[in-house]
């Protein structure tokens, strides 16, 4: 799963972008910001290279990966099972 290092909003309000300027900007949608706010990370690449442009950060220092069982499920074991069958 994906989580934000950062809290994204206020690094945002730190280079002067609110959602009124975000949004005037046209640099994030209303849609976007309110995925900032609730920490949901289901951006495009775009939007992350927009945040980067803007906070001078590299991915690395606005996101994270952190495992999950969930993941682990979904993701992990589909390629084992099919890993297995393969052999």
């Amino acid at each position: 799963m994906l989580q934000y290092k950062i809290d994204i909003i206020s690094e945002l309000a730190n280079v002067g972008i609110n959602t009124t300027v975000a949004k005037k900007s046209g640099i994030f949608g209303q849609d976007t910001m309110r995925k900032f706010r609730n920490g949901d990370t289901k951006i495009s690449l775009e939007i992350l290279n927009r945040l980067c442009c803007v906070l001078e950060m590299q991915p690395r220092d606005i996101i994270k990966y952190v495992e999950t069982d969930e993941d682990k499920e979904k993701i992990i074991s589909k390629i084992c099972d099919n890993h297995i069958g393969d052999h």
